[in-house]
């Protein structure tokens, strides 16, 4: 028996019998290591005709807004939500979580009273993240925590290949080719994301020792103003990928003018649970900032970022 949810009643929980078919579940075989362990069917590639991250990042979006058949399953490791947003006791919230989400379809309980899988005919592929809905993103920064491969998903209905992210979220389709293409791109997005880091790393690095030898220190301009004022107007709405977004336009136009913006980006990504992302901006702050009246505290909630981020390995 399916417990499935339609986008047409909004709240109103109904239960369907699906003649002949199984208990929904993912039934996916999540990837323990390198080379083809039991469940993996594919390891990405390079594929031809996709050079670089931005034309891989272009053809993801094509593929996930061709309106073809792909759902979304999400792990327990409550990465988006304090609550477990699987169970069904918590449906109420998971709807707050996938508002604004433009391609969702339908939502899919098993008999385990467990969100099984969520049916989507497009979801945003934005500079920076795939974008379910605004509060469940998934940033490429993230995905070097991950090992992708296409895995078989032995029990859910209409779904048979799996990219599985941790326990964090996977991405289920109906055929094998559209599973490896995701898979693909994904690859060619993740292979140079740590040198871009490096590099970025390196350029703030001389801008910090600049900053560090200037007597009188930049003043915020009124450009960067605007983006901290949205920035903190984002962050009460609790919109905390889209008030990053903003103090990253703000040192865009100066990164180190503004030092608290990394200190702020630090506790937004740490709300998200992006617990390494937290950790390299509160590094950034005492790089520009070590002497301030908060160093102490700031040390320490890298320490504990660092801690929560070992965790969830």
């Amino acid at each position: 028996m399916i417990r499935k949810i339609s986008l047409l009643g909004l709240g109103i929980l109904m239960l369907a019998v699906l003649s002949g078919c199984a208990a929904q579940n993912t039934g996916i075989d999540a990837p323990t290591g390198a080379g083809m362990e039991p469940g993996v069917v594919y390891q990405p590639k390079t594929p031809d005709g996709i050079q670089g991250p931005e034309a891989a990042k272009a053809d993801l979006a094509e593929l996930l807004n061709q309106g073809g058949k792909f759902a979304i399953s999400l792990g327990t490791d409550k990465y988006y939500s304090e609550k477990d947003i699987t169970l069904y006791d918590n449906y109420y919230d998971l709807i707050e979580l996938t508002e604004d989400a433009r391609g969702l379809t339908s939502r899919h309980y098993g008999q385990d009273q467990r969100l099984s899988h969520m049916v989507f005919k497009r979801v945003d592929v934005l500079d920076d993240r795939i974008e379910i809905s605004p509060r469940i993103p998934l940033f490429f920064a993230d995905l070097l925590e991950f090992h992708i491969a296409v895995t078989t998903s032995s029990g859910t209905y209409d779904y048979r290949y799996a990219i599985h992210l941790g326990n964090r979220i996977s991405f289920i389709f109906d055929n094998r080719a559209d599973a490896q293409r995701f898979a693909d791109d994904i690859f060619v997005i993740q292979q140079p994301l740590n040198q871009e880091y490096e590099d970025r790393l390196a350029i703030f690095e001389s801008k910090v020792a600049e900053y560090r030898a200037l007597s009188v220190k930049p003043q915020v301009s009124e450009e960067q103003r605007k983006y901290i004022v949205r920035a903190n107007a984002m962050s009460k709405r609790k919109e905390y990928d889209k008030a990053i977004d903003m103090y990253r336009e703000a040192i865009k136009v100066d990164p180190v003018s503004y030092p608290a913006a990394y200190f702020n980006m630090a506790l937004l990504s740490a709300q998200m649970r992006r617990y390494n992302r937290a950790v390299s901006y509160m590094k950034q702050y005492l790089m520009l900032e070590p002497d301030a009246k908060d160093a102490r505290s700031a040390q320490d909630k890298i320490y504990e970022w660092e801690m929560l981020a070992e965790e969830r390995q």
